[in-house]
């Protein structure tokens, strides 16, 4: 269960400069939810997204995360919490380029303290995502859906309970998009994964359980 209450982000606190991002968020969440949250360019909807994953904090307002309080968190922490959690996707896939698939996949591991057998959870991943005969290629020679799979192969790793992706199907065409937004459905229903994706695309946003509409920081709207 996700829970914002007054949650507000301000960049440049000076008066001349003030950006208020977002502004009395207040939003609860269901675990096992898939969602769509959409807005203009500039709505707040990756600055919503990044206090949701701990990779940002704000400026005032409380966060719960299954009842935890998560707001007065040292960085530390949040960062342990972020790395057991949340798995994260983005628009221009945020990987390595000269690693292999593998290596790129494993790499939130080597900050876990789970012990798991890398090689084994990694293999069996990419066979589910379709992946497995990639595992030793370089990512510079994969095409955007490929790499778009082993970025949620890589979201994947740690088992996290909810998946954050901003715009996960922005750079593909809409063929290879349908058949990643076919995953994160698949990750949803078979794992009961939280799903929570930001998306332009309307046709994206319908197969969500829910919409969440952010415009100009505030929540105009959620139906869910």
């Amino acid at each position: 269960m996700i829970e914002l209450k007054n949650i507000s982000k301000v960049y440049n606190k000076s008066k001349s400069n003030e950006v208020n991002a977002l502004q009395n968020i207040d939003l609860k969440i269901e675990a096992g939810s898939m969602l769509a949250i959409m807005g203009p360019s500039g709505s707040g909807k990756s600055t919503l997204l990044n206090i949701l994953g701990c990779l940002d904090v704000a400026s005032a307002g409380t966060y719960k995360l299954n009842g935890q309080e998560l707001q007065s968190l040292s960085r530390g922490k949040l960062a342990a919490v972020r790395n057991q959690h949340f798995g994260f996707v983005v628009q221009d896939f945020a990987l390595i380029e000269d690693y292999t698939v593998m290596k790129n996949v494993e790499i939130p591991l080597h900050y876990s303290k789970n012990k798991v057998n890398k090689k084994e959870k990694t293999l069996a991943l990419l066979d589910m995502l379709g992946m497995k005969e990639k595992a030793s290629e370089y990512v510079y020679n994969l095409s955007g859906g490929q790499r778009q799979r082993v970025a949620i192969a890589r979201a994947l790793i740690n088992n996290p309970d909810i998946i954050l992706a901003d715009e996960p199907t922005g750079a593909l065409d809409q063929k290879t998009g349908e058949q990643v937004l076919a995953i994160f459905k698949k990750i949803h229903k078979e794992q009961n994964k939280t799903v929570l994706i930001v998306t332009h695309d309307e046709k994206i946003a319908k197969q969500c359980e829910g919409i969440i509409n952010i415009v100009d920081g505030k929540i105009v709207k959620k139906s869910y």
